[in-house]
């Protein structure tokens, strides 16, 4: 039986002059479980068995961030006002007209063609942020019926979901952290998908053997160069679509890509992030 706790613990971050997708990323580098956006704040949710070493890392965190202080505020809220909070922010996003996103408990019934039901939980993607939302377009562009796929740190499946409902024959889903798998397989569940895939939680840049049509790498930065660097040294880089890279080491990640002798052949921005696309 899974343990659920009482309580949780959140934080809520005011806007101002500072930069929010940094933010955020920071946020759940520190083991941040969800961060929910409103219309002057962010709400962000941790274990309350966490509680003082959280407390020192946003501390930290957030001079690093801004030279002008964050306000923030910290309260410990009950189990369910937690549920109740994703029930009450998160909506259905119409990504492409072929796209949607959509919270499991809603009866969704829009006219897109690739519609992935979500079910938000323990920091795992709900398709809310920009690296996920352009993997997904990139997808929609460059993924063909009947490709094998590798879906480097799936996460909670969104995208491996995604290029089984474009057609995809075979998906090879990654990824490292083991706490993953329970959200994967209910969005499986799900979404009614129960074959053409297999889950490895492994560090997939130090097994670089992939004999795939197509690679979606939604990882940071350094561990995407690293399965650039792999895949490299194999001797072949099939077509691979990074996420996961921010806008000021654009530069450095391209000239890594150029110097392999590969194609930049499509890229995207969107917030403070970069995609791209090469062969």
């Amino acid at each position: 039986m899974k343990f659920i706790p009482d309580q949780w613990l959140k934080y809520r971050f005011q806007k101002g002059n500072y930069d929010h997708e940094l933010l955020i990323t920071l946020l759940y580098e520190i083991n941040c479980l969800g961060v929910i956006e409103q219309d002057e704040s962010f709400d962000a949710f941790f274990n309350i068995s966490d509680s003082e070493r959280v407390s020192e890392e946003i501390r930290k965190m957030t001079l690093s961030i801004s030279e002008q202080s964050i306000h923030y505020e910290k309260e410990i809220i009950a189990n369910e006002d937690w549920h109740l909070s994703w029930q009450k922010y998160f909506k259905p996003i119409r990504l492409t007209p072929n796209i949607a996103l959509y919270p499991h408990w809603k009866n969704y019934k829009g006219p897109e063609k690739i519609q992935i039901a979500i079910k938000p939980g323990m920091a795992f993607g709900t398709g809310t942020h920009a690296t996920t939302q352009m993997a997904l377009k990139l997808m929609e562009k460059h993924l063909k019926p009947g490709m094998s796929i590798l879906d480097a740190g799936c996460g909670s499946g969104i995208l491996t979901i995604a290029a089984l409902k474009m057609g995809a024959g075979y998906v090879q889903a990654w990824d490292i952290d083991p706490v993953v798998t329970e959200n994967f397989m209910e969005h499986m569940e799900l979404n009614n998908i129960h074959d053409r895939y297999t889950l490895t939680i492994d560090d997939v840049t130090k097994h670089p053997v992939f004999s795939v049509d197509l690679i979606i790498s939604n990882i940071e930065r350094k561990p995407n160069l690293a399965l650039l660097t792999s895949l490299h040294r194999q001797g072949s880089v099939p077509p691979t679509i990074f996420t996961g890279i921010l806008k000021e080491e654009h530069d450095m990640f391209v000239e890594n890509v150029l110097n392999y002798g590969l194609i930049l052949d499509d890229e995207m921005k969107q917030d403070e992030w970069v995609a791209f696309f090469i062969k």
